[in-house]
Formats: C-alpha cells, sequence, structure tokens
C-alpha cells in the first residue's frame, strides 16, 4: 500500500517541479507593464515646492534631538516650516503644530493642527493663524501612539 503512493507521490512532485517554473516563467512573460504618467496634473501637485525663500535655520529647536529647522516663506507671504534630519528611528511619524504656551505631554493637545508626515526636507506649510503666535512643533508617531519630540516653544514673525 505504501510502495504506490511513494511511486504517485515522486510523479507528481517530478511535475510539479516541471510546471511551477514554467507558470512562474510564463506570468512574468504575460504581466501588463505599470503605466507611467508623463506629468503630474496640478490638482495632485505638491503645493510645497513653492516656499523659496529661507528665513532662518536653526539647530537649537529640538532638545535632545539632531534635527535642524528651516523656516521658509512661500507665495502671498505664507510660511511653512522644513525638518532636516539624518536618521529618525520611529515610524509614521506626523507634524504637528500646537499653539500656546503649553507644552504637550505623553499625549496631543487638544488644539494640535496637523502639518503633514514628517520627510526630510520637504516644506510644511503652517496655518495662516499661527504667526505672531507663540507656540510649538510636535512630533507624534502614529504608529506608537505616543509624542516623540517636542520643540522649544516658536513666535514665529507676522509681518
Amino acid at each position: 500500500m505504501i510502495r504506490p503512493l511513494r511511486q504517485r507521490h515522486r510523479v507528481i512532485v517530478g511535475t510539479l517541479g516541471v510546471l511551477l517554473p514554467l507558470a512562474f516563467a510564463g506570468g512574468l512573460v504575460a504581466r501588463k507593464p505599470v503605466p507611467v504618467a508623463a506629468d503630474v496634473p496640478p490638482a495632485l501637485a505638491s503645493p510645497g515646492n513653492d516656499f523659496g525663500s529661507v528665513i532662518w535655520t536653526k539647530s537649537d529647536v529640538w532638545p535632545g534631538q539632531a534635527i535642524m529647522t528651516r523656516l521658509r516663506r512661500g507665495a502671498a507671504r505664507s510660511l511653512a516650516v522644513e525638518l532636516l534630519f539624518r536618521e529618525f528611528a520611529k515610524p509614521d511619524v506626523l507634524v504637528y503644530w500646537v499653539a500656546g504656551k503649553d507644552s504637550a505631554g505623553e499625549r496631543l493637545p487638544e488644539n494640535a493642527r496637523l502639518l503633514g508626515a514628517l520627510s526630510n526636507r520637504a516644506p510644511l506649510p503652517l496655518p495662516a493663524d499661527a504667526r505672531g503666535e507663540a507656540g510649538r512643533l510636535v512630533l507624534y508617531s502614529l504608529a506608537d501612539q505616543e509624542v516623540v519630540a517636542v520643540s522649544n516653544q516658536l513666535v514665529l514673525e507676522k509681518d
């Protein structure tokens, strides 16, 4: 009884050993190419690319973190913050603006406003009502559900 099962198993494994690689190669050959857009529609283009002039650059904004912060001015006198860092070991980090003089604790305050995802050298537009107001930047890890870092208090120019 065992010998016929072994013979059948040998035939099946031998057949699969030939057919599976052939099926895999056929699947690769039959794939359709990935479509590539020649240009991005204006509605989908990143709004942060027009922040040209640097107002200031500071490296002492984040206590205990090696993050350089730039404040940029863009079209229509809008402001954006740009964070430059080498390595950041937290997953899914978001950047928030918290108005007021209170610092964020272990949780995000109710008045925290999302600026965007943390990305090296990507300008994050600041809310218009943040000008001339004291506040802090907060890095929040969405995956860990915790505040990663809180900046020193910043007062953005009002002009």
